[in-house]
């Protein structure tokens, strides 16, 4: 799951650091984040804050009361996980009245920050997780929309592949994309059904997955997947 990361802070030096940070954290923990940073809350308030599923906000700016931005911001984002940064605990306190998850001091600590960041990541995979209910065998397996690569049709099975394992499952390709194609699947040919949250590229008739992975796409579905595709990269916000 990719994980986007706002930053407002007016001090060039802190947002630098914060946004190395944020890299680092990535880095250490294979988590697919991105970064964008605000010198000022104006740009993000005018209706950013919908792309966005971590906020790192400066508490104490020149012109702006970085609490006063995080209650506006809670009026049409409730969702979005709030870390508050400031060189004055008293005020990061009052924070957790506006539902800041919690708050960070300056001088900056790689340490207490991962630790806190960890905390908002954590909280935003616990609050998309989407599952689908597999059998497999006997079993019964919850599986995260999120897991899955792609579903593929070959010999008269059905492989649901996962970033975990591969699971054979007992039903067609056909009653699986009428499941999953509200969460970002689309059928690309009679053989594979694929999630968009994981195509890294098109090119010619190949898909290519964030594992390397290619799979080819029927010149019948390309038109369609490509505006599919363009269409649930702008729900995510990968596209601005």
């Amino acid at each position: 799951m990719r994980i986007r990361v706002a930053i407002i802070e007016d001090d060039p030096l802190f947002l630098r650091q914060e946004a190395l940070f944020v890299e680092r954290f990535g880095e250490q923990t294979h988590r697919d984040l991105t970064v964008t940073a605000f010198n000022s809350p104006v740009t993000f308030l005018k209706g950013a804050s919908a792309n966005f599923d971590i906020l790192l906000l400066d508490i104490l700016m020149p012109l702006y009361d970085g609490l006063t931005v995080a209650q506006e911001i809670r009026r049409f984002n409730p969702k979005l996980v709030i870390l508050l940064v400031t060189s004055a605990p008293q005020y990061a306190i009052r924070g957790y009245s506006i539902g800041a998850l919690s708050y960070i001091l300056k001088p900056l600590s790689w340490s207490v920050f991962k630790s806190e960041f960890a905390r908002a990541v954590d909280q935003v995979l616990a609050e998309d997780r989407p599952t689908i209910m597999l059998q497999s065998g006997a079993k019964y397996l919850q599986v995260p929309h999120r897991e899955i690569t792609y579903i593929e049709s070959k010999r008269h099975k059905i492989s649901v592949h996962t970033i975990k394992r591969d699971i054979i499952v007992p039903y067609t390709l056909s009653s699986l994309g009428e499941r999953l194609a509200p969460f970002g699947f689309y059928r690309i040919n009679s053989y594979y059904l694929v999630n968009m949250a994981h195509v890294e590229s098109i090119e010619g008739h190949t898909c290519t997955l964030d594992d390397s992975r290619e799979l080819r796409i029927s010149r019948a579905r390309k038109k369609g997947f490509i505006e599919a595709l363009t269409q649930y990269l702008s729900k995510d916000g990968a596209v601005q």
